[in-house]
């Protein structure tokens, strides 16, 4: 079985070209192929299939299906599967002759010369033609380019090896329609100027040298450290035999991790300049090191090493100092070095014109500093360690700029167990986990834990855990440049003092991640400060980039961070705490006056002091601040009920839940209240009580936890009559009749629903009076009195219309549109479903979206349109896997079976059957059973 991307999409089985059908289908199969094994979200698809043309969904599905019957045909019918946001093809990668073209190539890489132009000759011939040649579109386009860079990479590496092989006329011909198309790219200069001198034509190769050169300098405004290269005759003065340097620092014998890092400084290596930059103990310098020793071979005359000691105890070393070195290791007797420094810098490059020396200049602290150290001729290349990222060197010098990250977990965990012993290791694995999720990755962190660990043989590992949570920053030893306090001091203490006062701050920070906005709230200073501050602190990589306009501290940065606000007076936490929290809270009071008008204010607000809120012009703008911070909401209401700011925490809460409990899990929803109640508690606050006990039911009656819910109704209830509270009473009657129509309590419902819309109307709670209206809807509904069910939701939704509240009026249609699909009326219960969607759609309200989709499902395969229903239905069981309800969930599995199963047969469904019952066992009985019979 072959299958081809590198040219028009085809496959053969056995043999035998296989039939792939329209351009349309061989282009999903084509993006699936490229990315095999790894899932493609559906809106992906759908814009590399159709562009910016609005396409539904089940043009899509009709493609995949049709698919499937290929892959069927030869053996493979579960190839191509559903996932949660796409779909993914699970094939051997061998099958798709662009993945074996990489294999081979990878495997050339470390192979001998002969073995590796073999490999790289089988893989070129891979390319029939213009790779993904059914698919178009920008982003394809940008595929296309990445992998004709692949190619030209393969072709580079064949040209090395034809060349040490002996065969220069092979390399002309291959590579010269690549050097006329890539006429700036130095290492096929470099290659075609060798061939052409390898094959006698010393003249050409000289006048290709000028001619590049010129050109190289015309566009790119830098002269190129392409030169012409050493033959025999060229008529060259020999230079005396110069030294071999060999200063690279010891390798480490137990280098974990980064294996991909290594293979881009290889790609990286070959355009001359490599700078690794990252945050304190992140191992950069080992990394380079490392990479250093294992490409020794690449650079036969000489390695050159370098401490430039931007941040250590000493004083940065100066160019001309480090060039005096590097002169001095290449043979340049002590009265010959000049004592002008570029003079020093133009024999440095004279001495380095035809030589493959590796420079690494480590711990360098700006461009300035580094710039005169990096040979500008010859095939010489350069490794850069800073803190900061020498964006200079990447814009002047093309320098590739590589961030070095923490070790992931499972690296980490094989450091740790390198140092301390398999044994030991195995003997405790929780304790080594806890260990390393303390470290966060950093090597240095990891090996200051492993050496104390080691020391202390009789003692368990997981024992060691909580000492070192406590002390890991500050831990002994007898190198006082290994302890991590000292690494990260020195790169705080060369920071101005605003930004070393925003660091201080976010320390500070309770959530995971922070805004530029959260920051000038906490730091009081004006927004276009602190963003510079901010951007500083990243080049420093003492704070790192989240996603557009947030920043992420590591963990053992922060508690450093932590450690030095606690040396600044009380008054410096508490102020940047309570400016923390009324930021919050006005901000997310703005974000309900978008999103949730009719709401009721929260009591005894207090204006803001010394900070800028957000505000939002539009939905969407607030939905995603809301989703931005929602992580953060949590921890910053427990930092100020600890600082005594109760009454702020409990607000924010209060306002919080109107916005986050009709989107996303409730788990954290439920957190929150919690959270607030206590702050109500300890604020002495009847009214912060009484509306966060509200909140905390309803919340339990969203998570269908019924029990819970009537205890915090109750214990509403009573603090309302106790206040001789009517509008409160009236919000506790109505949310425990509630708990009593979802309990199957219909009757009794029923009268409650009926006691409560009197006293609403006679308070005029129009709010209460049409929330009271949908629910006796439902209660009757339910009951089967279907046209009382109409006029209360009638009535309910003429109030909500005339008080513009959106989010009520997608809950009332979505409750029409499911009484009309029961009672036949399809064409009623459609115009209602859709008039749903898009309400839910514009507020935001995950809940009652999924519950319009299921429906319009429905209502579709009842009207003979299944391609529709299928549609509706995946798009329905995202959100109910999204916001994590087990109702919501089954019922969209369940629907999407029949809609598959109408559209594809019953086998094609049988995956998502087997799905729909497992997911079942999650429900109440009587549901389950229910449900079941539908996919039995």
């Amino acid at each position: 079985m072959d299958f081809v991307i590198l040219g028009r999409t085809a496959l053969h089985a056995d043999g035998r070209p296989v039939d792939l059908g329209a351009a349309k289908q061989r282009a999903l199969l084509a993006m699936l192929l490229f990315h095999v094994r790894v899932p493609v979200r559906t809106d992906t698809l759908l814009h590399q299939l159709w562009g910016d043309q609005p396409t539904p969904r089940s043009n899509l599905y009709a493609l995949v299906s049709r698919t499937r019957r290929v892959l069927d045909g030869i053996g493979r019918p579960d190839a191509l599967v559903r996932v949660d946001s796409g779909y993914r093809l699970d094939l051997d990668p061998d099958l798709v002759d662009f993945h074996r073209f990489r294999r081979l190539v990878a495997r050339a890489r470390d192979a001998a010369p002969a073995a590796a132009a073999a490999m790289l000759v089988e893989a070129i011939g891979f390319w029939r033609g213009e790779p993904l040649a059914d698919l178009r579109g920008p982003y394809t386009e940008q595929l296309r380019n990445h992998m004709h860079d692949e190619l030209v990479e393969a072709h580079k590496l064949l040209a090395d090896h034809e060349l040490t092989l002996g065969q220069p006329h092979r390399v002309l011909a291959r590579l010269e329609p690549f050097v006329l198309d890539r006429d700036l790219d130095e290492a096929l200069a470099e290659y075609w100027m060798r061939a052409l001198a390898a094959t006698g034509r010393v003249d050409d190769a000289r006048t290709f040298s000028v001619q590049f050169r010129k050109r190289f300098r015309r566009r790119l405004h830098t002269d190129s450290r392409v030169t012409m290269p050493a033959f025999a005759g060229a008529g060259a003065v020999p230079r005396p035999a110069a030294p071999v340097p060999r200063q690279l620092p010891m390798d480490v014998v137990d280098f974990t991790g980064h294996e991909d890092l290594l293979h881009d400084i290889d790609d990286a290596a070959g355009v001359g300049i490599v700078v690794l930059s990252g945050m304190p103990g992140v191992g950069k310098t080992t990394l380079a090191v490392h990479w250093a020793h294992r490409n020794r071979d690449r650079f036969p005359d000489g390695q050159l090493y370098l401490n430039a000691n931007a941040f250590g105890t000493g004083p940065d070393l100066e160019p001309a100092r480090a060039l005096g070195r590097f002169l001095s290791a290449l043979g340049v007797a002590a009265d010959q070095v000049p004592g002008d420094v570029d003079e020093r810098r133009d024999l440095f490059n004279d001495l380095l014109a035809d030589r493959r020396v590796l420079l690494v200049l480590d711990n360098v602290r700006t461009t300035e500093q580094v710039r005169p150290l990096i040979p500008t001729t010859g095939p010489c290349a350069a490794i850069v360690t800073s803190r900061n990222r020498l964006r200079g060197l990447s814009i002047r010098e093309g320098a590739r700029c590589i961030t070095v990250p923490p070790l992931s977990a499972s690296d980490s965990t094989a450091l740790l167990t390198a140092v301390i012993g398999p044994r030991r290791a195995a003997a405790d694995p929780d304790g080594v986990q806890e260990l390393v999720r303390l470290t966060g990755g950093l090597p240095l962190a990891v090996r200051i834990v492993g050496e104390h660990v080691a020391e202390r043989s009789h003692v368990p590992v997981g024992d060691l855990a909580g000492e070192f949570s406590r002390h890991l920053l500050g831990s002994d030893g007898d190198d006082e440049e290994a302890r991590l306090e000292t690494v990260f001091a020195w790169s705080y203490d060369a920071l101005p003092p605003a930004d070393s006062r925003l660091f201080r701050l976010l320390g500070l920070f309770p959530g995971p991640t922070i805004s530029v906005e959260a920051a000038a709230a906490m730091a009081g200073d004006p927004r276009t400060a602190v963003h510079t501050a901010l951007h500083g602190l990243a080049r420093a990589h003492l704070i790192g980039h989240d996603t557009v306009g947030r920043f992420r501290l590591h963990d053992l940065l922060k508690r450093f961070a932590a450690d030095r606000a606690e040396e600044q007076p009380a008054t410096f936490r508490r102020d940047a705490v309570r400016r923390l929290a009324d930021w919050f809270l006005w901000s997310m009071i703005d974000a309900a006056r978008v999103l949730a008008p009719d709401r009721p204010r929260v009591p005894d607000l207090v204006p803001p002091q010394g900070v800028e809120p957000m505000t939002f012009d539009t939905d969407a703008a607030a939905v995603a601040w809301c989703g931005a911070e929602r992580a953060n909401l949590g921890p910053a209401t427990r930092q100020a009920i600890d600082l005594g700011l109760f009454r702020p925490a409990w607000q924010l809460i209060g306002t919080a839940h109107e916005l986050y409990d009709r989107y996303g899990r409730q788990d954290d929803v439920l957190e929150f209240c919690a959270l607030g109640l206590t702050a109500a508690r300890l604020d002495d606050h009847r009214d912060g009580q009484l509306g966060t006990l509200v909140n905390q039911g309803s919340t339990y009656f969203a998570m269908r936890d019924h029990d819970h819910a009537t205890e915090s109704f109750t214990a509403a209830l009573q603090l309302a009559r106790d206040s001789d509270d009517p509008d409160a009473q009236t919000v506790c009657l109505h949310n425990i009749g509630s708990v009593r129509l979802a309990t199957g309590q219909t009757a009794a419902a029923v009268v409650a629903f009926t006691e409560v819309l009197a006293m609403c109307r006679r308070t005029g709670n129009r709010v209460g009076e049409s929330s009271t209206l949908h629910r006796l809807g439902m209660a009757c509904r339910r009951l089967g009195r279907f046209a009382e069910a109409a006029g209360h939701f009638a009535e309910a939704l003429a109030i909500r219309t005339r008080d513009q509240a959106v989010r009520g009026q997608g809950e009332t249609h979505a409750a029409l549109a499911a009484l009309f699909h029961e009672t036949g009326e399809q064409d009623r219960a459609l115009t209602h479903c859709r008039k749903a969607v898009d309400c839910a759609t514009r507020m935001h309200d995950d809940i009652v979206r999924c519950d319009a989709l299921i429906t319009a499902t429905q209502i579709a395969l009842a009207t003979g349109r299944s391609e529709s229903a299928l549609d509706d239905a995946e798009r329905a069981v995202e959100i109910g896997r999204a916001i994590g309800d087990p109702v919501r969930r089954s019922r969209a599995l369940v629907v999407l079976t029949e809609a598959m199963t109408a559209t594809s047969g019953a086998v094609a469904a049988a995956v998502t059957r087997a799905e729909a019952i497992e997911s079942l066992g999650e429900l109440p009985t009587s549901m389950a059973e229910e449900l079941l019979v539908r996919l039995l």
